[in-house]
């Protein structure tokens, strides 16, 4: 457009010469056209598109492309030359970008809709919004700013598998018919154990006459309730955030696990970090419906912001969960604390193998080989 200006003021000036050196009609008739057709096209432009509506909807997904329509609409009897809009789609969780630029002429009471496909690269929560919209003039000289606004989402899930988890006896226990026999919990007159005390647990939880008696401090593991057999955490881990199949993978795992516990039939409870707060977010999932609600959040986590998880507190477990799977590329800080109350499994993106202790179990899995390294884990 820049360019076109420049091109038509250098027409001018060359018609100012000529009539200044010839004084002719004719050459007086072209500069009076060369200024008054801008002019015009100026003034056309003004009047046109006030009404315009510029925005975006979304479409049914298929399992290779979503698609976004982006429609514009022109209520006035003035036709709009011409409106160039652009959109952006980006990919929250990896922060991959991709951008669209649409240019259409809408006749007077005119409509457009325009099919934007989004073909992801990798798993996550695609943000599609409306960055700029300009009207431009017929002979493209001039232009102005379109009110608009547009946005849609949509979630590119991951590869979920089966994966066929092998349950221990304990966490196959009906929730409604047991006590939680391993997690700390809050009520003093049902004493599961007695063990030393970790920094971290409750004052109020001392036996203090056995602990003047051994000269150690020991503590009292109190029972209670199981909310949930399972909390499964997907940890933001910054040291894979500019590998995106790596955070597919890491993805591809948690969902799984989300999927075969459900088909299982146990109840099941999911952590991740919010964006917005950077504190944890556990949500209680009873059904693949919950489950698509939860990926639509999780999935949106910048895998580069700060972590919820990156230090485990005591009080995540809540003592509410027999058994907590950790989804993550690093064994986070102060795991040692919740292992006393609860059973701990981390599946460790990058390691090998798998290493057990008391109530602890490390499942290394890699990027192209996870599906057979964690098939029939124990859980």
């Amino acid at each position: 457009m820049l360019i076109r200006r420049i091109v038509c003021c250098i027409l001018i000036a060359a018609a100012l010469i000529l009539y200044l050196f010839s004084n002719e009609t004719v050459t007086l008739a072209v500069l009076i056209v060369l200024i008054v057709l801008p002019a015009a096209s100026l003034g056309l432009l003004r009047i046109s598109g006030r009404n315009i509506s510029i925005g975006l909807s979304g479409t049914d997904p298929s399992p290779d492309k979503h698609t976004v329509l982006l429609t514009m609409s022109n209520p006035d009897m003035i036709p709009v030359a011409s409106a160039d809009v652009d959109v952006s789609c980006v990919n929250l969780r990896t922060g991959e970008t991709d951008s669209y630029s649409v240019s259409k002429a809408l006749p007077p009471r005119g409509h457009s809709e325009t099919a934007l496909e989004v073909i992801p690269g990798h798993a996550g929560r695609y943000k599609v919004s409306i960055v700029s919209a300009q009207i431009a003039d017929t002979l493209g000289i001039w232009s102005k700013t379109a009110e608009c606004s547009g946005e849609e989402h949509l979630t590119v899930m991951p590869e979920i598998f089966d994966i066929m988890l092998s349950y221990t006896s304990s966490a196959a226990m009906l929730e409604n018919d047991r006590y939680q026999e391993h997690a700390r919990g809050n009520d003093p007159g049902d004493i599961t154990g007695i063990r030393e005390y970790v920094p971290g647990d409750p004052v109020r939880n001392i036996h203090w006459k056995l602990s003047e008696k051994t000269d150690k401090l020991l503590v009292k593991e109190l029972g209670s309730p199981v909310t949930d057999q399972f909390l499964v955490i997907l940890d933001t881990a910054p040291d894979i955030a500019q590998d995106p199949f790596a955070l597919d993978a890491a993805a591809s795992v948690f969902a799984s696990l989300i999927h075969s516990i459900l088909n299982d039939g146990y109840a099941l409870s999911a952590g991740w970090t919010n964006p917005d707060t950077g504190k944890a977010v556990i949500r209680r999932i009873q059904d693949e419906a919950e489950a698509a609600s939860a990926a639509d959040e999780y999935l949106a986590v910048p895998s580069s912001g700060p972590s919820a998880f990156g230090r485990i507190e005591r009080d995540v477990a809540e003592s509410r969960y027999a058994h907590i799977i950790i989804v993550s590329s690093r064994i986070p800080e102060g795991i040692e604390a919740i292992t006393n109350g609860c059973q701990v499994t981390i599946l460790l993106y990058g390691a090998d193998g798998t290493a057990s202790e008391t109530n602890l179990t490390i499942a290394g899995f890699s990027r192209g080989s996870y599906k057979n390294e964690l098939a029939g884990i124990e859980v």
